[in-house]
């Protein structure tokens, strides 16, 4: 099981994840920083890996594309970031 939730598809964003998407929107706002910044402000908040946060991100965008919590949440950040 990933620490922001389980890693099977429930048909909505797991509280858990929305918290990390909010996160990382939240620091992109306070900072501006590139994906690699903010990624890193919120490994670093949260006492994660880099490579563990970018997992979930990841899997976040396979699962919930099409999921309207996650495109409100995903909004909040650029179009660049690959997530």
């Amino acid at each position: 099981m990933n620490r922001y939730g389980p890693w099977g598809h429930r048909g909505r964003v797991d509280d858990r994840e929305k918290e990390l998407l909010t996160g990382m929107g939240n620091c992109f706002a306070a900072c501006g920083e590139d994906f690699e910044g903010t990624v890193g402000m919120v490994a670093g908040a949260r006492q994660r890996q880099v490579a563990e946060v970018i997992a979930t991100l990841a899997r976040m965008r396979r699962l919930y594309s099409g999921d309207s919590d996650y495109q409100s949440l995903r909004a909040r950040l650029p179009a660049s970031f690959p997530l």
